[in-house]
């Protein structure tokens, strides 16, 4: 089993654990991942899944600040569709921006940028383990409203992305089979098409989940940005490679999410050998994609204030 079949299986049993997904549910998830029910049955055993939930999902807090910002910030109640920066938002321009795999292949990918001005960087947003859906096209959006040039790709855009594996769950299973330097190569050449339309080496990244998890490895990989906030993702598999990167580095992380958080003292001890500015903060009270105001996990106080701190953080350590 490869590191993110496991957190995505593990993404599963917490659904179920919360009470979000049934059983029968749980099942065919895990099985679209192992290949079989029964061998899905097995593995939940193994893992000491119980047969009921074992909490419910809290609910979204109140408005943390009511100061205006000059850029979009989550909202703050949750939306159905995903759109809180429409398309004709007259901040933003939406136009695009091809990208090209190493092997040829056109990647699905949605831009967005500043209107009337120069871009202050650009922010590739890797998505969650859901694809390129309306949420991240939104976050792509909200970046844009904040003076960065944005960008996403699809990393099963070779499938036909999340339009054509429109189950979630289906989704998910392909997207752990996918090799991660594969998937480090796709986010390379999204960073080489942002680099190539203006905004140089003034480069960024940021991701949620499963897209946090990405963005820490393409770190350990040596991807050259100036700065990454990960949101609450999976700590990669070579630590040694995370002690090298330069890129500043904000981590979030939710208290309630004891899965990805316990991994945030290994990660530090690597972040402290960079020598580069590093921040970490573990957001109160929430749990896994609490910033996601599309999910039943969302939480607007909390999201609003990681959101506001990411943006900071981008502007502090992108522009050059």
């Amino acid at each position: 089993m490869t590191e993110f079949e496991r957190y995505v299986i593990e993404e599963h049993v917490e659904d179920f654990n919360d009470g979000l997904i049934s059983r029968r549910e749980l099942l065919r998830r895990v099985g679209l991942v192992t290949g079989s029910v029964a061998a899905a049955a097995a593995l939940l055993e193994t893992m000491g899944c119980g047969t009921r939930p074992t909490s419910t999902p809290p609910g979204p807090s109140s408005r943390a600040s009511s100061v205006p910002r000059d850029f979009a910030t989550p909202p703050a109640q949750p939306t159905r569709d995903g759109v809180t920066v429409r398309e004709d938002d007259p901040r933003i321009r939406v136009t695009p921006l091809p990208v090209t795999g190493t092997d040829g292949a056109a990647l699905i990918s949605y831009h967005a940028a500043p209107a009337g001005r120069q871009p202050a960087g650009g922010i590739l947003v890797v998505h969650e383990n859901r694809g390129l859906v309306p949420h991240i096209k939104d976050v792509v959006r909200r970046v844009a409203t904040a003076g960065f040039a944005a960008l996403a790709v699809d990393l099963l855009s070779r499938d036909g992305g999340a339009d054509r594996l429109s189950d979630p769950a289906a989704y998910a299973a392909a997207l752990a089979r996918r090799p991660v330097d594969a998937m480090v190569a796709d986010l390379r050449q999204a960073l080489g098409a942002l680099s190539a339309s203006g905004v140089g080496g003034s480069l960024g990244m940021t991701g949620f989940c499963f897209g946090g998890g990405m963005v820490w490895n393409a770190l350990a990989a040596g991807v050259d940005v100036r700065a990454a906030v990960p949101f609450y993702g999976p700590a990669p598999s070579d630590i040694a490679g995370l002690a090298r990167t330069r890129a500043a580095v904000f981590a979030v992380y939710a208290e309630r999410d004891s899965r990805i958080t316990a991994s945030r003292d290994t990660v530090e001890a690597a972040l402290k050998k960079t020598g580069r500015p590093y921040r970490i903060v573990v957001y109160p009270g929430v749990d896994h994609a609490f910033h996601n105001d599309t999910g039943p996990r969302y939480d607007a106080t909390q999201a609003e204030a990681a959101w506001i701190a990411a943006v900071e953080w981008f502007r502090q350590y992108v522009p050059a």
